[in-house]
C-alpha cells in the first residue's frame, strides 16, 4: 500500500537531488526496514570496533609512559644489541686474567688497578671497534658496569652509587640489571632459552641491562659481567614519541595482517547469520500476515529451539487457539442463523395474511401489522447477513454466475423499498438505469443483496425529505453502479473503516445503524465477483457507494 502524498510536489530542477538523497538513503532505509541488514551491521560494527579499540590501546601505551607497563610496551623498547657488547667486553676483558681477583687472589693487586682502568675505558667508549661514530647529541650505549663473582657478590663498579663493591645483585635498585645478572649467576654458564644465548636481558624504566658469565679457558665461571644501557631515546637521540612512533607505525602495519582475514571471515559469516535469523523471523511476519487475511489454519515450522524457536510455538498455540475459538464462533451463528429462518418466515406470512384479509381492521391494528411485518423484513435481512457472513468466513460462498439483466433486478431491488421508504421515512428512491445496460456476468442472489444492503443503508442514514438514487453505467469491461442519498454523510477518519465487521460510523438508535454487518457483506460479495467498491461521502451532503461487476460475454 503506497502513502499519500501529504507534502508539496518537488519542483522539476529538484528531482535530480532528491534522486541522489534516495539512493544516498537507502542504507540507512535498509537498516531501519531489514533485519539481516542490522545484523550484518552489528557484525562488522563489532569486527571495526575490536580493530579501533586495539589500535587506540597500543597508541595510548606508545605515547603514555603510565600505561605502558600495563602493555609490556617497553619490550620494544629493548637495546637488542647490549647482549652482544656484553660478550664482546667480557672476552675483551680476558676471563682468565680477571679470575684471580674473583676468586680473592690476594697477589692480583696489579690486576685490580688494570680492571678499574678498562671499566674506565668501556663506559668512555674507548675500547677499540665499540662507541665511534656517536654525536654530540647521542649517549654511549654503556652507562653502568660492574662485575661480580659466581655467587652474585659485586667485585667491581664503575659507578658505587648504582652498585658499590661488596654488594650483591639483589641490591641493585632497577630490575633490569637485578633479572639479567640473576638469570646468569642460576644459569651458571650455560645458554639462556629466553635469548637463546649465554648472555641474559632484561629491560625496565626503558633501559635495558645485559648479563654475560666470565668463563675461563678451563671452562669454569668465575664471575659475571653486567651492562645496563642508556635509554634508546637517548642513544639514538630523539624523544621517546619519535623513538617509538616508526615502531609503532611498523606495528600498527603489521596489524592489518590480522585486520584484514578478521574482516574476510566477520563479513561472510554475519551476512550468513543475518541471512538465517531473517529468514526464520520474515517466515514468522508471513504467517502473521497470513492469520491476518483469515488463514487461521498457518502455521509455522519450529526448527529450533531458541528464543525465535518459542516464539514460534506460542504463536503455533496461538493460532490454534484462536482457530478452534473462530470455529466455534461461526458454527454458533450459523446454527442461530438457520434456526432463526423458519419462526421469522412464519411471523412475516402470518403478518402479509393478516394484512391482505384484514380490510375491516382498526387503523390501529393495521399500523401495528405493518410495524411488525417492518420489523420481520429487517430480521428476514440480518438471517440473510449472516447466513451469508458464515459462507464467506467458511470460504464455502457459492456464486451461480450467469448473464443478468442487471436493469431488471435494480427496479425490481428499487420497487421492493421504494414504498417502504416513502411511508416510513417520506424517502424517495429513484432509479436512473438505462435500458440498454449490458448484461453482467454475476450471482443473481448475491447482486440482489448487494443492492438491497446498499439501499436500506442509504435509506437509515437520510432524513425526511430526502433522496436515494441507483445509477449505473458501462465502463470498459465492467459495469459501474453506484447509489447515492442525501443523508447525514460520514466523517473522513470513519471512511477507511466502513466496511468493516460490525463498525458502525455513529452510535444512534437501532433502526438508523442496524447491525454494522450489511457494508462488510457487501464488500466481501462484491470481491468474490472480481469487482471493487470504494465510498465517497462529506458531513451533510450524503454518501456516494460505488462498486463494479464484470460484463457478461467478455
Amino acid at each position: 500500500m503506497k502513502r499519500a502524498w501529504t507534502g508539496t510536489r518537488p519542483a522539476p530542477e529538484s528531482a535530480p537531488i532528491a534522486r541522489i538523497l534516495y539512493w544516498a538513503l537507502t542504507p540507512v532505509r535498509l537498516f531501519q526496514t531489514k533485519t539481516s541488514v542490522q545484523l550484518i551491521a552489528s557484525y562488522l560494527t563489532v569486527s571495526l570496533l575490536t580493530i579501533v579499540l586495539f589500535f587506540g590501546a597500543i597508541s595510548l601505551a606508545v605515547f603514555w609512559a603510565p600505561i605502558s607497563s600495563l602493555f609490556n610496551v617497553e619490550d620494544i623498547s629493548i637495546d637488542v644489541f647490549l647482549g652482544e657488547q656484553a660478550r664482546s667486553y667480557a672476552q675483551w676483558l680476558d676471563p682468565d686474567e680477571i679470575a684471580p681477583i674473583l676468586l680473592g687472589d690476594p697477589a692480583a693487586a696489579d690486576e685490580w688497578q688494570r680492571l678499574d682502568a678498562n671499566l674506565g675505558k668501556i663506559i668512555a667508549g674507548e675500547v677499540p671497534g665499540f662507541e665511534l661514530g656517536l654525536s654530540e647529541s647521542t649517549a654511549p650505549r654503556v652507562a653502568s658496569i660492574a662485575i661480580s663473582d659466581a655467587a652474585g657478590v659485586i667485585v667491581a663498579s664503575s659507578d658505587p652509587a648504582w652498585i658499590a663493591p661488596g654488594e650483591t645483585i639483589q641490591d641493585f635498585q632497577r630490575a633490569a640489571p637485578r633479572d639479567a645478572a640473576s638469570a646468569t649467576i642460576a644459569l651458571q654458564g650455560r645458554a639462556d632459552p629466553a635469548w637463546g644465548a649465554l648472555y641474559s636481558m632484561s629491560v625496565a624504566m626503558e633501559r635495558t641491562a645485559a648479563s654475560y658469565p666470565i668463563i675461563t679457558s678451563n671452562g669454569s665461571m668465575a664471575g659475571a659481567l653486567i651492562l645496563e644501557g642508556n635509554p634508546v631515546t637517548m642513544i639514538m637521540g630523539e624523544t621517546r614519541a619519535q623513538a617509538l612512533r616508526a615502531l609503532a607505525m611498523s606495528f600498527f602495519r603489521s596489524l592489518w595482517t590480522l585486520a584484514i582475514p578478521a574482516l574476510a571471515v566477520s563479513i561472510p559469516f554475519g551476512f550468513w547469520r543475518a541471512r538465517s535469523m531473517s529468514r526464520r523471523l520474515a517466515g514468522m511476519a508471513n504467517a502473521a500476515d497470513s492469520m491476518a487475511d483469515g488463514n487461521l489454519e498457518t502455521r509455522i515450522r519450529v526448527s529450533r529451539r531458541d528464543e525465535i524457536g518459542r516464539l514460534a510455538d506460542r504463536f503455533n498455540e496461538m493460532a490454534a487457539h484462536i482457530e478452534s475459538n473462530e470455529r466455534g464462533r461461526r458454527a454458533f451463528i450459523s446454527n442461530v442463523s438457520h434456526e432463526l429462518r423458519t419462526p421469522v418466515s412464519i411471523i412475516q406470512g402470518t403478518v402479509e395474511r393478516q394484512l391482505e384479509h384484514g380490510a375491516d381492521q382498526s387503523n390501529e391494528r393495521r399500523s401495528a401489522l405493518q410495524l411488525i411485518q417492518t420489523e420481520s423484513m429487517m430480521l428476514t435481512r440480518l438471517v440473510s447477513d449472516l447466513v451469508t457472513l458464515t459462507r464467506v468466513d467458511e470460504q464455502n460462498l457459492r456464486l451461480e454466475r450467469r448473464a443478468l439483466d442487471f436493469a431488471e433486478i435494480a427496479n425490481d431491488a428499487v420497487s421492493g423499498i421504494r414504498d417502504l421508504a416513502w411511508n416510513q421515512s417520506k424517502v424517495s428512491v429513484e432509479s436512473l438505469i438505462p435500458p440498454d445496460l449490458p448484461p453482467v456476468f454475476a450471482d443473481e442472489t448475491g447482486v440482489r443483496q448487494i443492492l438491497n444492503n446498499l439501499l436500506y443503508n442509504s435509506l437509515r442514514h437520510t432524513p425526511a425529505g430526502g433522496l436515494v438514487v441507483l445509477q449505473a453505467k458501462s465502463l470498459g469491461d465492467v459495469v459501474q453502479v453506484s447509489t447515492s442519498d442525501t443523508g447525514r454523510g460520514i466523517a473522513k477518519d470513519a471512511l477507511p473503516n466502513v466496511f468493516d465487521r460490525y463498525f458502525q460510523a455513529e452510535r444512534g438508535n437501532r433502526h438508523a445503524e442496524g447491525s454494522g454487518l450489511g457494508l462488510s457483506i457487501v464488500k466481501q460479495l462484491v470481491e468474490a465477483h472480481g469487482g471493487t467498491i470504494s465510498v465517497e461521502s462529506e458531513v451533510g451532503q450524503g454518501t456516494t457507494f460505488r462498486f463494479t461487476l464484470p460484463r457478461a460475454g467478455l
